[in-house]
């Protein structure tokens, strides 16, 4: 294909008018109707700046064929993505679902404490070892793939977008719903007894389990549409390359505090108590997640600003 048949292309699948691509490259609308017909050609910082705009390389702007490379995945990257947001979202529900399981086996099947205590040790082992995996794998994926070409196609891309805001909003919707439910069957449950009270908790962190889940999948799962960001956070520089660095080290240093605190806290809670049906800690500090999830965005954003 030519450079302007190229560059037509690339101009449509961006849903960029001719106006729109001028004014960006800040030359005339007329000179990119020229480009386009093949009547006249840019000059090297115009397509050096294209090539920026559109995420493709010099050479198949000019020479190849880009209508053939976008419309295929060489790398595998959307069937790699997609069973990564399935393995996050797994493994961080089973996080707040083995709390979940204990509770239940302790408050409708009537296990002992210890039945409980050991699901709930066996889900962390299992979610942990399943996001280990699921990171192992990335990482090799995108040292592997650090740049791609978006291949993906408008109206797939416009179809999940369309799903998105339900798939937020519902687990929302749960989230609040279950804390009402909690709020009034509390008191009742708390008059019947610890296995009621440890029935009613399950059902929660059930809902709060699911809702979890869902949030992260389809956060991971917009994410993978946004090609021009992964190619920007996966910049081989120097120096964008010490930033990630510097980034996971903090990120991973802030999620192992949260482990330690939430185990601290549950079985603290447990020794306190002497009763584990009474154990404050293992219901609500699984809060310490989203707390430290929210504090390593916030880190990560930070030392981009500081950066730039």
């Amino acid at each position: 294909m030519s450079f302007g048949t190229n560059l037509q292309f690339l101009r449509d699948k961006a849903g960029m008018t001719q106006e729109g691509l001028a004014e960006a490259l800040q030359v005339s609308r007329q000179s990119v109707s020229k480009w386009e017909s093949d009547t006249s050609f840019p000059e090297m910082e115009k397509l050096l700046v294209l090539c920026k705009i559109f995420s493709v390389d010099l050479d198949t702007l000019i020479r190849g064929d880009v209508q053939e490379h976008y419309q295929t995945d060489a790398a595998g990257y959307d069937r790699f993505m997609n069973w990564f947001s399935n393995c996050v979202a797994l493994g961080v529900g089973l996080i707040i679902l083995s709390v979940s399981g204990g509770l239940a086996l302790y408050g409708f099947a009537g296990f002992p404490e210890n039945w409980a205590g050991a699901v709930l040790i066996s889900g962390i082992a299992v979610a942990v070892a399943i996001l280990v995996v699921a990171g192992m794998r990335y990482d090799r994926f995108e040292k592997e793939y650090p740049v791609l070409q978006d291949f993906y196609p408008k109206e797939q891309r416009e179809r999940f977008l369309n799903r998105y805001p339900f798939l937020i909003a519902l687990p929302i919707a749960g989230f609040f719903l279950a804390v009402v439910w909690l709020i009034l069957l509390g008191e009742t449950a708390e008059l019947i007894g610890e296995r009621a009270e440890a029935k009613l908790i399950a059902v929660f962190l059930f809902i709060v389990a699911v809702g979890v889940a869902v949030l992260v999948w389809a956060g991971l799962r917009r994410s993978k549409y946004n090609i021009e960001g992964w190619n920007k956070e996966h910049d081989p520089s120097p120096e964008a390359t010490a930033l990630r660095k510097k980034e996971n080290w903090i990120c991973g240093a802030i999620m192992i505090a949260a482990t330690v605190i939430y185990l601290m806290v549950g079985f603290g809670s447990m020794a306190a108590s002497g009763e584990y049906g009474d154990s404050w800690g293992w219901r609500w500090g699984w809060i310490v997640y989203p707390i430290a999830g929210v504090i390593c965005a916030l880190a990560s954003h930070l030392l981009k600003k500081g950066e730039e």
